[in-house]
């Protein structure tokens, strides 16, 4: 390895060990310490939440993007902004992203439902066009309202010249009933029961939509119809004076049916799953946090086409004689935010099913049930850091602790993920 190189790597090093940490982040917070959003105190809750853009502030956030290595993929610029018209119109969200945030999430990484190992519980859209994401909440009194709307768009046809319409919203040809245009609307509603609790309720509901028409004329192949849906409530309990209870229901329902006309087989196919789970966040130290919980979740695929890179059984290819049920019951997590000191936050964090449980029923021809027994385990680092007036998060690399001070150079990168939050 160059000098230059050890260099470049030893001053990145030393960047992420002198520079302060403020208390806000971005995505990157909060999977670095692999939790699910809902369970901790971050802005990033409004995606789902929208009420509670009211109470975030004025920030300008930027998804600096994943896989370094390569690329950087899923970037994004937004702004909450609560001071237009000196806030008497209520505070405004705006989202600007590379490609479609799955539902109710900031990014196209984070999913609905609890992580497991085999990615259900993720929205299966692999839409890459998003267009926009407008939100907007103000507050009356102890209560406050939130409003949302998105929109993924992306339309390929020919007018003239062929026979062949070929509307493909997707970058993966192959399976556009997995690559639909999207027009979302939410509404959230929060208020305080108490002085001592917050409860945030929530809807979001997507009209998710594909066409694609090829060669002989006369096929067709598109959705069937129906829409995607969120429903989720939080509370934040101030159990003791160091300790928040957060208690958290969600359901979710992705409608993926198609209909045909041609070769092709029509079917009906729901990806659908709910959860409930509770975590307590304490105050540690100083101003330091633990978070400690667990939840209970189940995820349907009601026909095995390929959700979110999900092939099938995971011992066989994409198959609609398939259906899959995972169960977590529970999935235990635990995590560490700690300020090593104003210029620096360090992070890290798991999750682990005690019993969960995959079970594949064959619908075909040949009828079985098969169960697979499992306890995933996922950990994740992540660093906080602040330039000036900007702060900087980082998901790290998992052997980051083991290779800083390696001399020579590796191609992994220092951290997979980093987003960017501006505060005033």
């Amino acid at each position: 390895m160059s000098y230059k190189k050890r260099t470049v790597r030893w001053a990145a090093v030393a960047l992420m060990l002198s520079l302060p940490a403020a208390a806000y982040a971005q995505t990157a917070r909060v999977e670095g310490m692999a939790l699910q959003g809902d369970y901790i105190k971050d802005y990033t809750g409004v995606f789902t939440y929208i009420s509670g853009l009211g109470s975030v502030g004025n920030l300008v956030y930027g998804e600096l993007g994943s896989n370094a290595v390569a690329t950087p993929s899923d970037r994004g610029v937004g702004a909450i902004l609560g001071n237009l018209w000196d806030g008497r119109y209520g505070t405004w969200g705006i989202a600007l992203h590379s490609q479609t945030p799955n539902l109710g999430q900031g990014d196209g990484v984070s999913g609905p439902g609890a992580s497991d190992s085999l990615g259900l519980g993720h929205d299966p859209n692999f839409n890459r066009n998003q267009s926009f994401d407008l939100q907007w909440a103000k507050k009356f009194g102890n209560k406050s309202i939130g409003l949302k709307l998105n929109r993924s768009y992306r339309r390929d046809k020919i007018v003239t010249g062929g026979i062949t319409t070929n509307l493909q919203f997707d970058n993966a040809p192959a399976n556009n009933n997995l690559g639909r245009n999207i027009m979302g609307y939410g509404a959230g509603i929060g208020f305080e029961m108490n002085q001592n609790t917050t409860v945030e309720l929530s809807g979001l509901l997507e009209t998710r939509t594909f066409e694609n028409s090829v060669t002989p004329p006369g096929t067709s192949n598109k959705d069937d119809g129906g829409g995607s849906y969120q429903v989720a409530g939080r509370l934040f309990w101030q159990w003791t004076p160091n300790c928040v209870v957060t208690p958290v229901i969600k359901f979710y329902n992705f409608d993926l049916a198609r209909k045909t006309t041609g070769p092709a087989a029509s079917f009906d196919n729901k990806f659908s799953g709910y959860q409930f789970g509770l975590a307590g966040n304490w105050t540690v130290g100083t101003s330091d946090l633990f978070v400690l919980g667990a939840t209970f979740a189940q995820n349907r695929v009601e026909t095995s086409e390929n959700i979110a890179g999900f092939q099938g059984p995971p011992w066989g290819a994409p198959d609609p004689n398939y259906k899959v049920t995972e169960t977590l019951t529970p999935q235990v997590f635990a995590a560490l935010e700690t300020h090593a000191n104003r210029w620096l936050t360090l992070r890290f964090g798991a999750n682990n099913g005690a019993w969960d449980k995959i079970k594949v029923e064959g619908t075909g021809p040949v009828a079985f049930t098969r169960e697979l027994s499992i306890s995933p385990f996922h950990m994740n680092l992540g660093a906080g850091v602040k330039v000036g007036t900007l702060q900087l998060d980082g998901v790290l690399d998992n052997n980051f602790v083991q290779t800083f001070t390696r001399v020579a150079s590796t191609a992994a990168p220092i951290a997979t993920k980093v987003t960017a939050t501006y505060a005033f």
